[in-house]
């Protein structure tokens, strides 16, 4: 079995879309590029305030100063919000991994649900083959001992206890007790979910599976049958033997 690459699986599997958590980063970073918009103005205007101050034009010395601070606080300001970008960064991860982790734990818990449940199927499934199997001996053990058992001179014509007469259409058709449980695996089953060795008894039903006689119903009518046949051959040669005496 050839294993699948990293990057194929991660297309196959995407990881899952969780409900993120409001992000703190992206309020911090607009507000940031509108402080390094003004600071970058203020950055700007200095050096008309500046050469005012060197004309030494009246009150120039002053709006230079108060730009001056007016700049500081920007500086201050953008310093402010860079750190507490990163941090809010650092934040936003932090959130994003612990909602794909938790995503991946319900992921885990789910399947090892399936697996568990998939499992218990397969552990029944095998004991039923396992008694199934049993049980398939023993009716061939049976078979032969009523092929032993059945009267002889008592019907003229051989009889098979190794196959059966299942109804096709209305029609009786003999088929061997093997194909006859093959059919009900068929029958039972579905497209591409088939019991190993499930097939069709009879090749007109291959596409009718609900058509199928269900074994259970073909086994008691040959049962009966049998049964039947003996009784009447039985109570023939009684009446016989009457009307002689």
């Amino acid at each position: 079995m050839f294993r699948r690459k990293s990057g194929e699986q991660a297309a196959e599997n995407p990881l899952p879309q969780v409900e993120a958590s409001a992000r703190r980063a992206p309020a911090v970073q607009e507000k940031l590029d509108c402080a390094l918009g003004a600071l970058n103005e203020l950055e700007q205007e200095v050096a008309e305030f500046a050469l005012d101050a060197a004309e030494r034009k009246l009150g120039a010395a002053d709006k230079l100063a108060g730009h001056r601070s007016r700049i500081e606080a920007a500086r201050t300001a953008v310093a402010e919000l860079q750190a507490a970008l990163r941090l809010a960064l650092r934040q936003d991860a932090e959130a994003e991994l612990a909602e794909h982790a938790a995503v991946r734990d319900r992921q885990l818990r789910e399947f090892a649900a399936t697996a568990e449940e998939w499992t218990r199927v397969g552990v029944e499934l095998s004991g039923l083959i396992e008694k199934a199997a049993k049980l398939r001996v023993e009716l061939g053990t049976l078979a032969e001992e009523l092929q032993h058992k059945f009267p002889t001179g008592i019907v003229p014509h051989p009889i098979d206890f190794k196959s059966v007469d299942i109804m096709v259409g209305g029609i009786a058709n003999p088929v061997a007790i093997d194909a006859l449980l093959a059919g009900e695996m068929f029958k039972h089953g579905l497209p591409n979910a088939f019991l190993p060795g499930a097939r069709p008894p009879h090749a007109s039903l291959a596409y009718d599976r609900p058509s199928i006689e269900a074994a259970p119903v073909v086994f008691r009518r040959a049962g009966a049958y049998f049964v039947g046949l003996l009784r009447d051959r039985f109570d023939a040669i009684k009446s016989h033997t009457s009307e002689a005496a």
